[in-house]
């Protein structure tokens, strides 16, 4: 879950707990946005620094001690997410598009018709969503009588129905005093359980944590590194650049070409870069940066300008799926390519995904109980 242009320090109501310096490469970068940091932030409800936090019971048997981490299974986050509404992804789609066009402008005007998409299709059940919704409560981006206390409702209906992005946020908010009681240990067990079900996201960190072999030991590290490999194989893209430097410093090439493949493909700019290098008549041969690869100008070419465009678009976050029919791993030959790419075509053309009708949608907001006009909780009739 991305958290874009929100300071955490000093948000949290339990007491003097404070946000660690340290910022989480992962996938939350935390940045005051335009001095945006609501005053309802500070209306947390007291009982959520209190009571147990949603999934306490399913993580408390996990340890916190990084020596004492049992082995893992690789499993894949898609396995756990319910099959989505099919309306419900329309809505999330479209919100989704709607965010992309505000990105620079920042306009207050334009969060109301995303809050109201998100909302819908969160109480449809769409586990993204609910995500989004989350990230706009954060940032002070949409209307709520009490964040803190809805914020945790939707956490909890993750957890509820064993989606991992809800341990994995849960660990978030613990790590870092959000709105709960700051407590790092357990923090890590929610992390641990959102990664042994599969969040790729709770796989990286854990696996960071634990890959280290001259601090944790041979045997600690290769659970981690089998994290890595495990977020790595769902397209994180910073668990298979990580994975693909250990792969190739490890004796392991054709692993490790596999790997930054991957990374590319995921938007990391950086493995694109590797692979040019891997390619280059100067650095093909490099005992540090090759792969074992024979000097191909034409592919060192093709990655270089997959380099280019993916820096150039690295705040929107693009991605390179084609990559295999663009960059063939050897020993296939290049096919022809016309040098564009999907995702920039797309961005371009700028189409707005579809909506149901707006008939349609009201509807859907009434049957959860929703202001059909805002997406907001229909306040009860008294």
């Amino acid at each position: 879950m991305h958290r874009d242009g929100l300071e955490r320090g000093g948000l949290s109501t339990c007491g003097r707990d404070r946000m660690s310096g340290a910022t989480r490469a992962v996938t939350r970068s935390q940045s005051v946005g335009h001095g945006r940091v609501a005053a309802v932030f500070s209306l947390v409800v007291l009982t959520a620094c209190q009571a147990r936090p949603p999934g306490f019971d399913a993580v408390s048997g996990i340890s916190a001690d990084i020596q004492q981490q049992r082995a893992f299974t690789c499993t894949h986050e898609s396995a756990r997410i319910p099959p989505r509404d099919p309306e419900a992804e329309q809505l999330y789609k479209h919100a989704r598009w709607l965010a992309r066009q505000n990105i620079l402008k920042e306009d207050p005007a334009a969060y109301p018709p995303i809050e109201r998409l998100l909302r819908i299709a969160t109480a449809l059940g769409h586990d993204r969503a609910n995500i989004e919704l989350r990230d706009m409560l954060d940032k002070g981006q949409v209307q709520s009588a009490d964040p803190g206390r809805e914020r945790m409702d939707l956490v909890q209906d993750l957890i509820d129905r064993g989606i991992p992005a809800g341990y994995y946020d849960m660990g978030w908010y613990l790590e870092n005093g959000f709105g709960v009681k700051r407590d790092v240990e357990l923090a890590f067990r929610y992390y641990r359980k959102a990664a042994d079900l599969g969040s790729p996201e709770g796989q990286y960190l854990v696996g960071d944590r634990l890959s280290d072999m001259s601090k944790n030991g041979k045997a600690i590290a290769s659970i981690g590194w089998a994290m890595y490999r495990c977020a790595a194989d769902q397209l994180h893209s910073d668990a298979a650049l990580e994975f693909a430097i250990h792969q190739r410093s490890s004796g392991a090439p054709a692993d490790g070409f596999k790997y930054f493949q991957a990374a590319a493909s995921a938007g990391e700019a950086m493995a694109a870069s590797s692979l040019a290098d891997a390619f280059s008549i100067k650095d093909h041969a490099d005992p540090i940066w090759g792969l074992g690869m024979a000097p191909d100008p034409a592919r060192e070419a093709r990655y270089k300008r997959i380099t280019e465009f993916l820096s150039a678009y690295s705040y929107l976050n693009p991605k390179v799926p084609e990559i295999n029919e663009i960059v063939p791993p050897p020993p296939a030959k290049l096919p022809a390519w016309d040098g564009k790419f999907k995702w920039q075509e797309e961005h371009v053309a700028n189409i707005p995904p579809p909506l149901p009708s707006e008939a349609r949608i009201e509807k859907m907001a009434r049957s959860k109980g929703l202001d059909s006009k805002s997406g907001r909780r229909l306040k009860p009739v008294v």
